[in-house]
């Protein structure tokens, strides 16, 4: 038993001798690894964010010090003094510009030779310079809302932005900002309707501006798969892809949205999805429920580590789920809430720019507004100072491009003596010119001097004798056909000039039909005949005769071989772009081959009591407006003419009138009589 004790305590000598031999000791080597959290994702022109070296300092005891650089992430220093040492690091890019760095304060000792530094501060301040661009054409009144955010969210702040409304211009600029990774945030109303928004990553960098031009992309974005960047724990890029939206989702169902790395290590990953610049959900998958119209989608995606924000940006359209061609999404718009003066005698119609032209009788005034997510925007109004015949009311008008500049002759038809009135308009000003307005006077070959009372409308355009046309009221209550011609030219009035004569006389002397009080005429989009109709179902179609003299005129008159009885309560005439005729009556709708002359079909339908028709020639379906039942018909029609499948949809208002745009993808109902509101349905076209 003595024995073992005495081993023991000898052996108790020896290890404290050895330790205090070790602890004695003045030197040991120091092992300095480094973790850097930088990112490589936003940054300013120029300026690498890829750190390729390290400057390593030391502050330790009796006053020593080292000082080196290295372009790995570890370093080994040897015979270094034991004791409490201060340390710090930068992280350098190729540019040698600070980047990012870090400190720490460890004692070393020969059982604790080793420390880590985390580079987790990035380094000093810099600037963020963004310009921001919108379409003056579509939003008259922007008001912009901008918010930054720093990455840890513990900073945020309302920015404001220098504004140039005519040029539809704004800018921000921030100064000082501390450099790290930022979220802006962007909003752009028209009054207080929201009209496009954005949230892009934002990163600030020591000693540089961060600057860029985001556009306020307006109602019709371009679609493109978003995708970002990201680093890993390992500070590697890995491409983050957005999955599960299309360039068209169906709107009120819920859509699932994930943004999938391409290797599955980014555990840490936060995502915040953005709609229109407004925060709706977090999470690496989230289901999201859009409501109608077009929108754009953000997705702000971070790591745990420094500055590693990352967004992307996708533009859609939400529309509810409808087969092509077919109506949905109804929408109903008041005056006031739209800024469009309407009332008694409105005329509306589009462009082929996407425009809308609103003419209101009761206020003396033309709009021109445009379409944007189901609801119209004015930008441009006019009254009589600058067109005067609108003091008349307007009953209907037509267009024709005069140049490739873009200027296009308008001719509105007016319910007055003064029956008519030459317009220019340019699309690329929203400007619109009064050029000539008739006196109303009815020339004849035989010199009568009579005065039209007032215009029916139905104002069309023929190509072939480059001529306005419409129907007019003379003073005895006779119809009579109009043209009104010009010269493609946009300024000299005196190239505006008119005749007219009494077509209903002339379609009863030739057809030996009753033509009295027509009611419904149009010109084919080839200007090579018009087809005339009145409310007992007769029809007559007027070819051009050329003579001896090269001359063309409308004077060759026949009859279609329609079957006239059929065609009693006739209302409207529409021919489309295949040379397909449509007559539409109280509760019929027919489809003509004007170049077989041959009847195609006849549909009754019981009850309806249609007012008005549209054809869609970009779809291909015929529209029927019903204001008596409140219901929409529509119907597909082939290339052949033939009517299709009907699908019959509710409106939200009682309107009498109808207008297409001419890509098909929108359609306004209204009532010209009393246009208190109007409503709005949007069209899948493809």
């Amino acid at each position: 038993m003595r024995k073992a004790f005495t081993y023991f305590l000898t052996l108790l000598m020896v290890l404290a001798l050895f330790s205090s031999c070790q602890e004695s000791s003045s030197v040991a080597t120091m092992r300095i690894t480094l973790n850097s959290d930088t990112d490589r994702l936003i940054a300013p022109e120029g300026v690498p964010l890829d750190v390729v070296s390290y400057h390593i300092t030391g502050a330790g005891p009796s006053g020593d010090t080292f000082d080196i650089t290295t372009t790995k992430t570890s370093a080994t220093l040897s015979g270094v003094a034991v004791g409490e040492w201060n340390i710090n690091a930068t992280g350098l890019n190729s540019q040698g510009d600070a980047i990012v760095t870090g400190s720490t304060t460890f004692t070393l000792s020969v059982n604790n030779p080793g420390v880590v530094v985390r580079l987790n501060s990035l380094v000093g301040s810099g600037n963020l310079s963004v310009s921001m661009k919108w379409d003056t054409d579509v939003v008259s009144r922007p008001r912009i809302e901008l918010e930054l955010t720093a990455q840890d969210g513990s900073d945020s702040e309302s920015l404001n932005a220098s504004m140039n409304t005519s040029e539809g211009t704004a800018t921000i600029t921030k100064t000082a900002l501390p450099s790290g990774s930022y979220i802006l945030q962007g909003r752009l109303y028209s009054d207080d309707i929201l009209m496009s928004g954005f949230s892009e990553a934002v990163r600030i960098v020591a000693d540089a501006t961060s600057a860029k031009e985001i556009e306020f992309n307006l109602d019709n974005f371009p679609y493109s798969p978003g995708t970002l960047q990201l680093l890993d724990q390992s500070g590697v890029p890995v491409e983050c892809t957005v999955e599960g939206l299309e360039s068209e989702v169906n709107a009120g169902e819920s859509i699932e949205i994930s943004l999938v790395p391409s290797r599955g290590n980014l555990s840490d990953m936060t995502v915040k999805w953005y709609v229109d610049g407004e925060l709706v959900d977090t999470g690496s998958s989230v289901s999201i429920t859009f409501q109608p119209g077009a929108h754009r989608l953000d997705a702000v995606a971070y790591t745990n580590k420094i500055g590693s924000y990352g967004s992307c940006s996708m533009a859609f359209n939400a529309l509810v789920k409808t087969e092509i061609g077919v109506p949905g999404n109804p929408v109903r718009l008041d005056a006031n809430s739209t800024g469009l003066k309407m009332g008694a005698n409105t005329v509306m119609k589009f462009m082929p720019d996407g425009k809308l032209i609103v003419v209101s009788g009761i206020n003396n005034s033309l709009q021109i507004a445009t379409m944007m997510r189901n609801t119209v925007d004015v930008v441009k109004e006019y009254g009589v100072a600058s067109i005067p015949a609108l003091t008349s009311d307007p009953v209907d008008f037509d267009y024709h491009l005069l140049d490739g500049s873009g200027t296009y002759a308008i001719l509105m038809a007016m319910n007055s003596p003064t029956n008519s009135v030459r317009l220019n308009y340019s699309a690329s000003t929203n400007e619109i010119r009064q050029i000539e307005e008739c006196d109303g006077i009815r020339t004849t070959f035989n010199g009568n001097t009579d005065k039209f009372s007032s215009s029916v409308g139905m104002v069309g355009f023929d190509t072939m004798m480059n001529n306005f046309v419409f129907i007019g009221l003379d003073s005895d209550g006779k119809r009579n056909f109009l043209l009104e011609r010009y010269v493609p030219s946009v300024n000299a009035s005196s190239e505006f000039a008119s005749r007219g004569w009494e077509v209903s006389d002339q379609l009863e002397a030739n057809t030996k039909m009753d033509m009295d009080n027509i009611i419904a005429f149009t010109v084919s989009p080839d200007g090579m005949f018009y087809l005339a109709g009145n409310a007992k179902g007769n029809i007559a179609k007027l070819d051009h005769r050329i003579y001896s003299n090269g001359m063309a005129m409308k004077s060759k008159y026949s009859i279609p071989s329609l079957d006239n009885s059929k065609y009693a309560g006739l209302k409207k005439i529409e021919i489309s772009d295949e040379g397909i005729a449509y007559m539409l009556g109280d509760d019929y709708i027919a489809g003509y081959d004007t170049s077989s002359d041959k009847e195609i079909f006849f549909k009754t339908i019981s009850g309806a009591s249609f007012s008005d028709f549209a054809i869609n020639n970009t779809t291909g379906n015929l529209y029927l407006l019903s204001a008596e039942t409140m219901k929409l018909y529509s119907y597909s029609i082939d290339s052949s003419g033939n009517i299709g499948g009907e699908t019959v949809i509710d409106t939200l208002n009682s309107n009498r009138n109808i207008e297409l745009s001419l890509d098909g993808s929108y359609l306004i109902m209204y009532t010209k009589e009393n246009a208190s509101n109007i409503e709005i349905m949007r069209i899948r076209t493809a």
